[in-house]
Formats: structure tokens, C-alpha cells, sequence
């Protein structure tokens, strides 16, 4: 199946490119609807958490050589990003559900300005590359009428089935949302001129290692995401035992355009055949107060991934991970479910390393790809995130 994708991807002609995110969509929760409108890839996400992801797939370059880390990072401004493609009227898009908020901290991230129209299309005209952030999976999940936090506050006694019902009900009702950007596109008689992407920025927990959402010790169901080639001369069906990654998108993008930007990539077109590399995934988030003694309460985790497994790596000291396993169980919105779950949550956060499924690649081998990306690395730029930003995060469960 790879050898005709790529076939594919490199026979387009098209002018456009449509890239839905559909936030915190599992691997393994991908609804029909969506993985029977093309090729699907099991792809590796650059982060478990949104900021890196999001910066990840607009730069082709990993977490430490964009600079972000959190909502509080600005993707390097040496780093050109799709957006900067000359020639094509680009736009970054933001449709998870509103929270009474007008600001959303991915664009700031982006270093884009939120677009004056509520649907990816509206009063564009071709060539565009436009990339949007669909509810995917986000909490809250199913139809539960608040925020994210609330959300996990109201389920901290539900069974896990009931949690991931919810879930499941949520990411089908983004295929929905998905489905009718493939509709808006025949119906603009863009569907033969444009190349749509599906994928998504990171994993979510659902039960697993006593965790929910995806701010936890990295493992598969956080890192693997989906990826869906999508065009009427695309064929429909699955590539099995290999890997796309976040890195990847916008080189192959770039090529199947044939245009390019005055960047080094960490990625590959896929028009040169899916990377044999893995894929790797950078995580670090602040939980704890800066002025506690001894704890410098972050949460940090590196990993390296192909579709059979990977490894991951600790790199913060096990009492500052347990302190703030420790502080999720008082304040966290998951408190309740933790305590119902806390020696399989301890376990998770005592590891120092591990390694999940059965991995092409050694343990050196995924340190050696880690430290080779760090050498390029960029320094991060800081913003201020204002009030509304800062609540419309809280409500999604991030602060």
C-alpha cells in the first residue's frame, strides 16, 4: 500500500491543500467514516500535548529545533512555517468547541492571527493551504454540557466503558464535522484540485495506567494518532508496518506543491517513501508552583516510535514525578479517578523508562535519534498569555 501512495501523492496535479487536525484522536478510536475516505498511516505525534504537535506539523521540525513547548512558546521566529508558503493564501483555523472565549493560544503559538470567518473556506480563493483544529476527541466528551474540567469532575465515579463511550462519541461526531468539509469542497468544485489531510495532534488516556486526557507519562495511546490521505485519485485502505510522523507533513506537502521553504526539516515527503527513522515525541509541563524547595515541577518525557512500539524516557527525577502525581490527586479535575487508580497511576509515574510492544529499533538506537535531534537545537520564545486565554485553557483542562 505505501509504494502506491507515494505513486499517488507524486502523479497529483492539484492546487490546494486542506490539513483537518482533529485534536486528541486515538490511533485506535479513528471512526470508519473517516479511514474509508482514503489511505490511513499510523502516524507518531511530536508531542502528547497540543503546542509542540500543532508547531510540529506546520515547521517539519521536532519540538527542541521549533522552540515550543507550551501555550506559553512562540514557534521560533528563524523557523518559516506553512503559513509562510509564498504564493498560496494560507490560514489557521480554530473550531473546537467554543467556550466563551475568543482566543485561541495555538494561534499565538503559530504566530498566526485568528482569520475573520467561522469555516475554512469562506471568501478563499486558490492556491491555499489552510490547516484547521477540529474538536476531535478533546474533552469534554459525548454531549456533557460544560467544560473539560467539569467534564472530569462530573465522571470521577463513572465506570471507564462510560468515559470511553463518551470519547468515542466524540470523535464520531467530529467525523461528522469532517465529512461536511469534504462536502463543502465538492460542493466549491474543489474536490479534483485539492489534497485533504486528516490527522491529529496527540493521543488521549483512557483508563490506561489509572490516567484520563493526556497530560501523563507518555505512552502509546497518547503518541499514536491517525494520518488519512484523502483524493479522488488516492485509493482507499490502510499502509500496515510503517510509520508517518508530525515531522513528515509538511515536506510532503511541499513536494506534492512542488514548493519549498528556506527551512531545515527534520521530516520526509512521503513521495520519497515513509522514513524508515522513527518517529520521535518531546513532552515537558509545568504542574507545580516554581518556588516549592526541590521540585522543579515539570513533567518531562522523550520518546522514540514505530508502528510496532517504542521507548520512552523519564527525564526528570522520580520524587519530582511522584510530587506531582501527588498534587493531581488534591487539585486535579481527575482527582476523584486517580484515587480510585492510584497504584496503577504511581506505578506510571515511577518509571524511569519503558518499552511498549515490539520495536524495530534498540533502546541506543532511540537515544542516539534523540540526542542527534537536540543538537540543532533552538532557543524557545516566550509570550504572555493574557486573561481569556488563561481561562479558555482552564476550561479545556490544561491549567
Amino acid at each position: 500500500m505505501i509504494d502506491s501512495l507515494c505513486d499517488e501523492l507524486q502523479s497529483l496535479d492539484i492546487k490546494n491543500v486542506f490539513i483537518y487536525v482533529g485534536d486528541a484522536v486515538r490511533w485506535d478510536y479513528l471512526p470508519d467514516e473517516v479511514a474509508s475516505a482514503g489511505t490511513v498511516v499510523k502516524t507518531v505525534a511530536s508531542s502528547i500535548h497540543s503546542p509542540p504537535s500543532f508547531a510540529s506539523l506546520a515547521t517539519g521540525r521536532y519540538p527542541p529545533n521549533h522552540g515550543v513547548f507550551s501555550f506559553s512558546n512562540q514557534v521560533n521566529p528563524d523557523v518559516p512555517t506553512i503559513f509562510d508558503l509564498k504564493d498560496y493564501e494560507t490560514r489557521f483555523l480554530n473550531s473546537v468547541r467554543e467556550q466563551s472565549h475568543d482566543v485561541d493560544p495555538i494561534h499565538s503559538v503559530l504566530r498566526e492571527q485568528p482569520p475573520d470567518v467561522t469555516t475554512p473556506f469562506e471568501n478563499i480563493s486558490s492556491p491555499f493551504v489552510v490547516m484547521e483544529r477540529g474538536p476531535g476527541g478533546h474533552a469534554p466528551y459525548g454531549d456533557f454540557d460544560g467544560t473539560a474540567w467539569e467534564y472530569f469532575r462530573a465522571r470521577g465515579g463513572a465506570p471507564i466503558e462510560c468515559i470511553r463511550s463518551e470519547y468515542r462519541q466524540a470523535v464520531e461526531a467530529d467525523a461528522t464535522a469532517f465529512q461536511q468539509r469534504l462536502d463543502d469542497l465538492a460542493d466549491a468544485g474543489l474536490t479534483e484540485d485539492t489534497l485533504v489531510i486528516y490527522t491529529s495532534d496527540h493521543g488521549e488516556l483512557l483508563g490506561e495506567d489509572g490516567g484520563l486526557g493526556h497530560n501523563a507519562p507518555m505512552r502509546p495511546e497518547l503518541v499514536s494518532v491517525p494520518t488519512v490521505f484523502v483524493h479522488p485519485d488516492i485509493g482507499i485502505g490502510k499502509v500496515a508496518d510503517q510509520h508517518f510522523r508530525h515531522v513528515d507533513l509538511l515536506p510532503t506537502i511541499m513536494s506534492v506543491l512542488s514548493t519549498s521553504l528556506n527551512s531545515e526539516l527534520d521530516g520526509q515527503a512521503v513521495t520519497d517513501g515513509l522514513s524508515d527513522d522513527p518517529g520521535l515525541t518531546f513532552y515537558e509541563s509545568s504542574f507545580l508552583p516554581d518556588n516549592i524547595p526541590f521540585f522543579d515541577g515539570n513533567l518531562h518525557y522523550e520518546g522514540a516510535w514505530d508502528a510496532s512500539g517504542g521507548y520512552t524516557f523519564a527525564k526528570g527525577g522520580r520524587s519530582n514525578r511522584l510530587a506531582i502525581l501527588f498534587g493531581k490527586t488534591v487539585k486535579s479535575s481527575k482527582r476523584s479517578y486517580l484515587h480510585r487508580n492510584i497504584n496503577r497511576a504511581t506505578k506510571s509515574y515511577w518509571a524511569d523508562e519503558m518499552c511498549f510492544g515490539q520495536p524495530g529499533f534498540e533502546r541506543d538506537q532511540a537515544l542516539d535519534h534523540l540526542r542527534k535531534v537536540k543538537e540543532r537545537k533552538v532557543a524557545s520564545t516566550s509570550v504572555d498569555l493574557t486573561g481569556d486565554a488563561e481561562d479558555h485553557l482552564r476550561d479545556l483542562g490544561y491549567l
